[in-house]
């Protein structure tokens, strides 16, 4: 595209005056059109940069405020254009390369801009726009290292610098540095104390140090200075819920809906209150509320599948879990509540696969490695499965469960002195630890109460078998519970 000239039958010929008059007139328009950018006048300040070049064609500081306003107006190929043309007339001209680095931005060709600011940087170190730009080339090429080493320069030469100390804080956050952002925000705090985002920010770095009451005084803050953010009201009733506020939590929830009605974390966070009441229903409709508005929401699939879990809807369940895995294929969250709704429905093939997924993202996960060994010991396995526990407990030591199972296996195999070290080691390990690091489920209980009977305790042994097959119909566990109250049967304790 072509700039035409603004009043060109008032420029005087090149032929009527000296060099020096020439080049006078074309810094006075250049001057001109700086002063027409300064108001935001870039279409008129366009026309004066080209009254300067068509009197001084070697010009480049004109090219390159041209450039400067094809920017703002979005005309990124003149722009490109221009800056060239200035390096061209003057290869060592930084601020072409600096230009040339925000009109790459612009297009999003990050590499490229990240490059041409290098350069400007290398032929002008001390001019902090360049360290400036450079900055947010590397935040969205995501490189935290060097976003901090450029707004420790500009902090060093310009402390007051706000958006480079907004940045600093920023990375900080990103990276988890709590602290380092927390006295970057507050540093920006002392130069602009009515900025709601920062005190917002600087709350969540307090609540994930585990300092709630202060980021509940972030959050107030941030609310007075703009009470119509509906986040401000989702975060703040998070916190209020840490603290056990339920009320005031669910009142702020409330609030961000009636706000933005389309925020899916909010409905979530009602159906968390919801769950902890039991109130599975109401719970149930603000999962399936957030998922309608946002069907990749990690956090509300999560909770549906335990509620329906609860509730013994494993089919739907089972739905969730597959969705989490769809979203992300590495969920070892997912693939282990997915591999408990397998074993619950008697499919031992399923949950050895979700496992052993698991195993291979993760080999160290202990409740991969135990249920991966509950499957193979019902699958007659039973050497696979003492390794599978073994596993387990060398990755968890006090995991009773496992060693209830892997003695039961080596008295399958005769192994009885194995057998007893096992079953006196968890009940060693259950009389000093009441409260237990894992869950005992029906699996778990099933495990002891045949480990007692072993034992020579048969009457406790009643009590726990019972224990296991009202913790599998509950659960909806049909192929274990059938397997636990067999056992009852045959050892004459029904």
């Amino acid at each position: 595209m072509s700039y035409p000239s603004q009043n060109n039958s008032t420029l005087p010929s090149q032929l009527d005056l000296p060099k020096s008059e020439i080049n006078a007139q074309a810094q006075k328009m250049c001057q001109q059109g700086d002063d027409c950018a300064f108001r935001s006048e870039h279409q008129q300040a366009i026309g004066y940069y080209t009254q300067a070049i068509v009197l001084n064609p070697n010009f480049e500081l004109a090219y390159c405020a041209r450039a400067k306003s094809l920017i703002e107006i979005k005309d990124y190929q003149q722009a490109e254009t221009d800056y060239q043309t200035a390096l061209k007339i003057n290869p060592a001209l930084a601020i072409a390369d600096g230009g040339l680095a925000q009109v790459y931005y612009h297009r999003k060709d990050y590499s490229a801009a990240l490059v041409s600011c290098d350069r400007a940087i290398q032929r002008d170190g001390d001019n902090i726009d360049f360290y400036q730009c450079r900055a947010l080339i590397n935040k969205k090429l995501g490189d935290y290292p060097r976003i901090l080493f450029d707004c420790k320069f500009i902090l060093e030469h310009q402390p007051s610098d706000l958006p480079a100390r907004w940045l600093n804080a920023r990375t900080h956050f990103e990276m988890g540095s709590y602290q380092l952002a927390i006295f970057n925000f507050t540093q920006y705090l002392n130069l602009r104390s009515d900025y709601a985002h920062a005190h917002y920010y600087r709350g969540i770095c307090y609540e994930r140090l585990g300092n709630r009451s202060e980021a509940l005084i972030d959050l107030n803050l941030a609310i007075e200075l703009e009470a119509s953010l509906a986040i401000l009201y989702r975060r703040r009733g998070r916190i209020l819920q840490q603290l056990g506020d339920f009320t005031g939590a669910m009142t702020d929830y409330d609030r961000a809906i009636s706000l933005d009605p389309q925020m899916a974390q909010a409905y979530s966070n009602r159906a968390d209150i919801f769950i902890s009441r039991g109130d599975y229903p109401r719970a149930l409709f603000q999962c399936n509320q957030a998922i309608h508005l946002d069907p990749k929401l990690v956090a509300a699939h999560y909770q549906r599948g335990i509620i329906n879990t609860e509730v013994g809807n494993l089919h739907a369940a089972l739905a969730d879990y597959h969705r989490l895995i769809q979203i992300n294929d590495r969920d070892i969250h997912a693939y282990i509540q997915r591999s408990w709704i397998y074993f619950r429905h008697g499919e031992y093939a399923s949950v050895q696969a979700d496992c052993e997924q698991v195993l291979a993202i993760d080999r160290e996960s202990v409740p991969a490695n135990y249920l991966l060994g509950v499957a193979q010991s019902l699958s007659g396995s039973k050497q696979e499965a003492i390794f599978s526990f073994t596993k387990a407990i060398n990755y968890e030591p006090s995991f009773i469960c496992a060693l209830y199972h892997r003695g039961l296996l080596h008295h399958d195999l005769k192994h009885e002195s194995k057998a007893m070290s096992d079953f006196t080691l968890a009940q060693a390990i259950q009389t000093q630890q009441l409260d237990c690091t894992v869950k005992r489920d029906e699996t778990g209980l099933y495990a002891e109460g045949l480990a007692l009977y072993h034992l020579g305790q048969p009457d406790a042994a009643r009590v726990i078998l019972n224990q296991a097959a009202v913790v599998a119909q509950k659960l909806k566990s049909n192929v274990f519970h059938r397997q636990i109250m067999f056992t009852i049967e045959a050892l004459s304790m029904n």
